[in-house]
C-alpha cells in the first residue's frame, strides 16, 4: 500500500498535478480565476480532457467590454470556457491539418498546421506551447482566446451589413451552395470595393453571369488559411475554374491580397474563416478586357 501511494505521489509531481493545478502552475492565472468564476474548476478534475488554454495577454486583447459582460453572465462565460476543453487526451502528435475537434460546448474546433513556418493554430490561434502534461489530461497555451462562430460562411457574411453587396452577388450567382463546402477561406469585399469598380464594370458582370461566379470564386480559397499561415511573396490557388492564382503580400501586421489590403482578419466561421478585404480581385487574364472597360 505504502509503494502504491509512493508511486501515486511520484507520478503526480512528474506530470504537475491535474489539469487546474498545471494551469496555475503555468501560470495562466487569469484562466483560472475565471474557470473558478463559472464553477467548473472541479468538473476538470474528473475526467480526462485536452485544454487549449489562452494566457493572460491573450485575454488581455479581449475588448474591455465583452470580457465585462462574460464576467457578469455565468452562462455565457461557461460557454466560451467550455469552446476551449475537449474530451480526452490530444497530444501535437495526434494534430493534423483540418482536423476538428468535440469541444463541451458542443460545437467543433478546427486544427491548422502550416508547414513553411511551423505553426500550428486552433480556430487560428497559435499554440505557443504544446503537450503540458497533467494527470488527467494535457494543456496546450495558445495566444487568443477563442470565441465560437457565429455561423457558416454564407452566415458570416449574410450578418455584416458591410458586405450586403457581396451578399447580392454571391446570390446572383448561385453560389451560396458552393460556400457551405468545408475548410473554405473567404476573401471578402467589402461595399465600398465593389463601389470602387463602378456602374459600367458592375453592369457588365451583371449581364455575364458566368464571369460574375468566375470573379467572386477567385475569393474563395479550398482550405483554410488564417493569419498565421500566410507569408510574404505567397501564392494560393483559388476555387474557380481556372485555379488561378491570387498572391498574399506581408508587411508588419499588414497583409494585402493581391492589389486589396486585409481590413479584419479572421473571423472564424464554422467551415472556415472570413478576411474583409478593401479591393475586389480580378485574375489577370480579365484586368484587359472590355467586360472591365477596357478597349
Amino acid at each position: 500500500m505504502l509503494r502504491v501511494l509512493c508511486f501515486t505521489l511520484a507520478l503526480h509531481a512528474v506530470l504537475g498535478g491535474n489539469l487546474v493545478e498545471v494551469l496555475q502552475s503555468n501560470g495562466q492565472s487569469t484562466l483560472v480565476g475565471l474557470v473558478q468564476k463559472a464553477g467548473l474548476a472541479d468538473a476538470l478534475t474528473q475526467g480526462t480532457f485536452t485544454i487549449f488554454a489562452p494566457t493572460n495577454a491573450a485575454f488581455a486583447k479581449l475588448p474591455a467590454d465583452l470580457l465585462a459582460s462574460l464576467g457578469s453572465d455565468v452562462n455565457a462565460l461557461a460557454n466560451v470556457l467550455k469552446y476551449h476543453v475537449v474530451q480526452g487526451s490530444v497530444r501535437k502528435q495526434d494534430a493534423s491539418n483540418e482536423a476538428q475537434l468535440d469541444t463541451l460546448a458542443g460545437k467543433k474546433i478546427r486544427l491548422n498546421i502550416y508547414s513553411h513556418n511551423n505553426e500550428v493554430t486552433v480556430e487560428g490561434s497559435r499554440i505557443t506551447d504544446f503537450d503540458l502534461q497533467a494527470t488527467n489530461g494535457y494543456v496546450h497555451v495558445i495566444d487568443t482566446v477563442m470565441l465560437p462562430p457565429e455561423g457558416s460562411i454564407v452566415d458570416i457574411v449574410a450578418g455584416a451589413s458591410e458586405l450586403s453587396t457581396l451578399l447580392s452577388q454571391v446570390q446572383s450567382a448561385n453560389l451560396a451552395s458552393a460556400l457551405t463546402g468545408d475548410a473554405l477561406t473567404v476573401f471578402a469585399p467589402t461595399n465600398e470595393a465593389f463601389s470602387r469598380l463602378g456602374s459600367t464594370v458592375l453592369n457588365n458582370l451583371a449581364k455575364d453571369p458566368q464571369l460574375l461566379k468566375e470573379i467572386l470564386e477567385y475569393h474563395v480559397v479550398p482550405h483554410t488559411e488564417y493569419s498565421a499561415g500566410l507569408y510574404n511573396r505567397e501564392y494560393v490557388r483559388t476555387l474557380d475554374t481556372r485555379h488561378d492564382v491570387i498572391r498574399i503580400g506581408v508587411s508588419g501586421s499588414t497583409v494585402y491580397v493581391n492589389n486589396g489590403k486585409v481590413l479584419k482578419a479572421d473571423i472564424a466561421a464554422t467551415n472556415g474563416v472570413v478576411h474583409i478585404i478593401d479591393h475586389v480581385l480580378v485574375p489577370l487574364r480579365y484586368l484587359g478586357s472590355a467586360i472591365f472597360g477596357k478597349k
